[in-house]
């Protein structure tokens, strides 16, 4: 007869573990911080400019608060966006910072933008295996290191600086 509170008490502490591994998994139950440093080297292929950037982002339940900022474009900017995918490799974008979407205008050439990331701002990168709207998995992305924070300017439309996003 002890084994039935035994096995129960098992299947109890199993399900916990799921469910708190689902919590965190999709972003909830706890905020996290990221950052990023932008340069043009970090670009693939590198560019060489003056321009730097910073990029920072809180996760507190399925909502991303970030600040962007960035000075000394050579052009005006373009768009600024959330990529998927590891150091050196270009990958698709994820989500908007500005100049698209509900996003607001970028800043000229020197700036800061701030703003919120919910799952309805995630776009669908099918090639890469992210959903439309999938939340959770951009966030595992951000957790594994494997996003970039990317700002285009007219004279270097593919990224004048880029920083990879790192969990702090």
């Amino acid at each position: 007869m002890r084994k039935l509170p035994l096995l129960g008490a098992v299947v109890v502490i199993a399900l916990v573990a799921v469910v708190g591994g689902a919590a965190l998994a999709s972003g909830s139950g706890r905020s996290a911080e990221f950052r990023a440093n932008l340069d043009g080297y970090q670009n693939a292929p590198s560019t060489s400019t003056v321009a730097r950037g910073t990029f920072r982002a809180e996760i507190s339940g399925e909502v991303i608060r970030y600040r962007l900022s960035y000075q000394d474009l050579e052009t005006p900017a373009l768009f600024a966006h959330i990529h998927f995918s590891e150091r050196g490799v270009n990958g698709g974008i994820v989500a908007f910072l500005c100049g698209g979407g509900d996003k607001p205008a970028c800043p000229i050439t020197t700036g800061t933008v701030t703003g919120t990331i919910d799952p309805a701002d995630v776009l669908a990168l099918d090639d890469q295996g992210i959903e439309a709207g999938s939340f959770a998995e951009l966030v595992r992305a951000m957790r594994a290191g494997a996003t970039y924070a990317n700002v285009h300017s007219e004279h270097f439309p593919s990224g004048e600086i880029r920083g990879q996003i790192d969990h702090h």
